[in-house]
């Protein structure tokens, strides 16, 4: 092999370790904390995870910066992984959103973001489209109500670092105190709402599926804020639920999660 591959060779392998340490660290690290883990140095790391950020497999936060994996290293993993999740969950999810008339969803927390298992759309003209494969955790239905399953010191390594957090409008939650208050309320009532706190027009509604997993899976319904309306919350509520619990008692559920946990490296 010529020094030109031994080095890209090199490369490759170098960026491959830095998914590994990433994609088992608990929270996101610090450059510092990096190269001192992989025995590596900073000017070489740095390097690697600005061209792995163009790529999006590399995500980078805050000043001074942290790193998580990003959106391409799961984008990758939803291809290879959830498809048995994804076959036991779609009937009961695609049910719910022909019943609802709006999109329904699962997700579990993924370091500061909610992962998306799965998305089902009603068949009408106006449907709300899924925010993406990965999504925030503090300005969604489904974020909101799994943060709210943490103890409160463990809630921070879910949210992005620095305040005042991204606003998408003019209703976003951008402090911690403020989400403290949401998160107290969803305790007491025992779902949570995105009331246009993600995007316009749009209201969701999340509840959790009670599963005996070791983490947190949560199912929404998000649709025209005309038409989830505080009348219609009794309903859209009893609907999630019967869903939540028919999920929760199939047969193949807790495998299904396990593989999830396994592969997505899930805490």
């Amino acid at each position: 092999m010529t020094s030109t591959g031994t080095y890209h060779s090199q490369g490759l392998t170098r960026g491959l370790a830095v998914l590994r340490v990433l994609g088992q660290a608990q929270e996101p690290m610090t450059l510092a904390e990096l190269s001192k883990s992989m025995e590596m140095p900073k000017s070489t790391l740095l390097r690697l995870l600005s061209v792995m950020d163009d790529e999006r497999f590399v995500a980078r936060a805050g000043d001074p910066p942290v790193y998580s994996l990003g959106p391409s290293v799961f984008e990758i993993a939803e291809s290879l992984d959830a498809a048995d999740l994804v076959t036991i969950a779609y009937s009961a999810l695609k049910a719910l959103a022909e019943q609802l008339g709006f999109t329904t969803n699962l997700g579990v927390l993924q370091g500061a973001s909610v992962l998306h298992l799965c998305v089902e759309e009603p068949e009408r003209a106006l449907r709300i489209a899924a925010g993406g494969f990965l999504d925030h955790t503090y300005c969604t239905g489904l974020g909101k109500m799994l943060l709210s399953t943490l103890d409160d010191d463990q809630i921070d390594a879910h949210l992005p670092v620095g305040e005042p957090w991204e606003s998408f409008t003019p209703r976003t939650i951008t402090t911690r105190a403020a989400l403290a208050q949401d998160l107290k309320r969803i305790r007491e009532h025992g779902y949570s709402v995105d009331d246009q706190e993600r995007n316009r027009g749009v209201r969701c509604i999340a509840v959790l599926v009670p599963t005996n997993s070791s983490f947190a899976l949560s199912l929404s319904a998000s649709g025209p804020m005309g038409e989830v309306t505080e009348a219609d919350v009794p309903r859209v509520l009893e609907a999630l639920r019967n869903t939540a619990h028919t999920l929760a008692e199939l047969p193949q559920m807790t495998s299904a999660l396990e593989s999830v946990r396994t592969r997505w490296g899930i805490s």
